[in-house]
């Protein structure tokens, strides 16, 4: 088996039948390692109290009965002293005569820490002892992923505050790219200076983008990173599966897995809150470029439009440009619902409603796309109206984003091509932003849900009903 999988071999409570040097059998029990400073008939550490269940010496002690296990840090106790303080019996079933171990349990309550030795703290780690790694590597494992989520969470929060600096560079600019100039009535005269406009345009549209096609490229190498199939536990989990098949076969690979269910049940998903932050975060950079265009157009078509062509980029293509984008909001918002998590489902569907509000708002559609147009309308009203719904959870921040959808479903309201003033927008921004520094963030406290699986508090609160 790959290191840290789960163990399923059952402990073993025979004494070591392995003979010292000193011709001394090992006093403590098979499968672990053979502590050679702790003969007891060659009277080493005869004062030591290994049993912290009476209290004996080492001296007193029947090794027949209860044979003992060191560990790494020097200390060493009694098997009965250890499967007590490790808590063996909550992952393992016991024959109630002999107290031996029988099977696992089904859904075991697996170790939340890392366990410590019991005189000095020292965390008990797999090289440690053999015992007890059912329950070390899944603790073991919860670390790693903890690590991982929260590293990932500091590096989306980073990409976040990019994308806001970006934000602001974009906005702040915007009256600049649509280039000013009086148009002669002087025909050829007016020609030369509508095609020095139409290349400047052009030039700055094509640009413009640069900063956010970089910041989309970083968003997806994190998606890549940060994948559930590269995440520690899922990784485990398919090493574990590969082991199985090519050790037993893959039927009985299966087999096992179903009769051993807490292993693979425990190791073989990923925190899918980082998956889906990362894929809102990549649509919120689209949503950028495509509120920037839309802007620009309608600084166009109010200047100069009757002067000078629109750019493909900045017309027609807009309208398909937004269904594509759309369309991959809905496929998310449906994703995050099945995986139980209504904030990001919630923030996705006001991205939804706002792009759907400039599609409608902003004119540019001809008559053939008008009904394609008020299709995604109807939709954004039908999903903010379950976004309101997902808000009645207790999630974090769930009030200001129910403020948020209360001020798109208004929006939406309007009459169709019906422009959107700057404060309206600014109000529903204002209620979708919380978190530190006023970005949206995924970071929180660390706590263990019910099937100790390791998670943040605003990931708690999300998944109340998981």
């Amino acid at each position: 088996m790959p290191c840290s999988a789960l163990c399923d071999r059952l402990p073993c409570d025979e004494r070591c039948t392995e003979v010292f040097r000193c011709g001394h059998q090992c006093p403590s029990i098979c499968g672990e390692v053979c502590p050679t400073d702790c003969c007891q008939q060659c009277g080493m550490k005869m004062d030591e109290k290994p049993d912290m269940l009476e209290m004996k010496t080492y001296s007193e002690i029947d090794l027949d009965e209860s044979p003992i296990i060191a560990l790494s840090c020097g200390h060493f106790f009694t098997v009965e002293t250890l499967d007590g303080h490790i808590d063996l019996k909550e992952v393992y079933e016991q024959d109630a005569e002999t107290g031996h171990y029988i099977g696992l349990r089904e859904n075991a309550q697996l170790a939340v820490n890392i366990p410590q030795c019991p005189f000095c703290k020292t965390p008990i780690r797999q090289f440690d002892t053999q015992r007890y790694n059912r329950l070390i590597n899944k603790a073991v494992i919860d670390e790693m992923t903890k690590r991982f989520i929260v590293s990932s969470q500091q590096e989306l929060h980073e990409l976040e505050i990019k994308l806001e600096n970006l934000r602001k560079d974009i906005e702040a600019s915007r009256d600049m790219v649509v280039p000013r100039a009086t148009i002669p009535t002087e025909p050829a005269a007016a020609w030369r200076v509508l095609e020095i406009m139409r290349y400047q345009l052009n030039y700055l549209t094509e640009n413009r983008y640069t900063d956010a096609q970089r910041l989309e490229q970083q968003v997806t190498s994190f998606q890549k990173r940060t994948a559930t199939k590269h995440q520690p536990a899922s990784k485990l989990h398919q090493a574990t599966l590969h082991a199985l098949k090519k050790n037993h076969g893959l039927d009985n690979a299966f087999e096992r897995l179903n009769l051993n269910s807490s292993a693979p049940a425990t190791q073989q998903g990923g925190d899918e809150r980082i998956k889906h932050g990362g894929h809102l975060l990549f649509l919120k950079v689209q949503c950028l470029i495509l509120e920037d265009k839309f802007a620009v157009a309608r600084l166009i078509r109010n200047d100069i439009a009757a002067d000078i062509a629109m750019p493909d980029a900045l017309g027609g293509l807009l309208v398909t440009q937004a269904g594509a984008y759309l369309n991959s909001c809905i496929i998310s918002i449906e994703s995050c619902k099945k995986d139980s998590l209504p904030k990001l489902a919630v923030e996705t569907t006001l991205y939804y409603s706002r792009v759907a509000q400039l599609l409608t708002s902003s004119g540019l559609a001809n008559d053939g796309d008008r009904k394609q147009v008020e299709s995604h309308r109807e939709n954004a009203k039908e999903l903010l109206e379950q976004a309101a719904t997902l808000c009645e959870q207790p999630f974090k921040g769930a009030k200001e984003l129910a403020k948020a959808v209360e001020c798109s479903l208004r929006l939406l309201g309007k009459e169709f091509y019906a422009e959107v003033t700057k404060e309206e927008i600014e109000a529903i921004k204002r209620a979708m932003v919380t978190g530190r520094g006023g970005i949206a963030t995924h970071s929180g406290h660390w706590y263990k849900c019910v099937k100790g699986h390791p998670v943040s508090l605003s990931f708690l609160s999300s998944k109340v009903n998981h």
